[in-house]
């Protein structure tokens, strides 16, 4: 008749327990971490929409390949002419969100 090593039994089950506990403690802590990060673009991005609002149009009017409508005068602009500005528009204010998210975050680093 077959023995049963018991003490093998148990040594494996005990394996099998730990490295279940370790995957789902894993999963847990990498949902958190995704939560937590989620969050963090989440108020960053309310932020910078926030900031763009509130500065309103000075930033971008300053920034050079942006034209400003001449007073007085009355612009006839082309519909490719505008799609340029828009692309430009768009692009800088790109810009100026990465540039106020790489300094919230060394911010939140320090």
């Amino acid at each position: 008749m077959t023995e049963f090593d018991y003490l093998k039994i148990a040594k494996w089950a005990l394996i099998v327990l730990v490295a279940g506990f370790i995957g789902q403690f894993g999963k847990s802590l990498a949902k958190h971490f995704m939560e937590k990060t989620r969050l963090k673009k989440k108020s960053l991005a309310g932020k910078t929409e926030e900031t763009v609002h509130t500065t309103g149009s000075s930033h971008i009017e300053n920034k050079p390949g942006i034209k400003k409508p001449q007073p007085g005068a009355e612009q006839v602009i082309s519909p490719e002419e505008e799609a340029k500005q828009k692309k430009k528009l768009s692009k800088v204010l790109a810009k100026q969100k990465k540039k106020e998210s790489k300094v919230l975050e060394k911010q939140g680093n320090l």
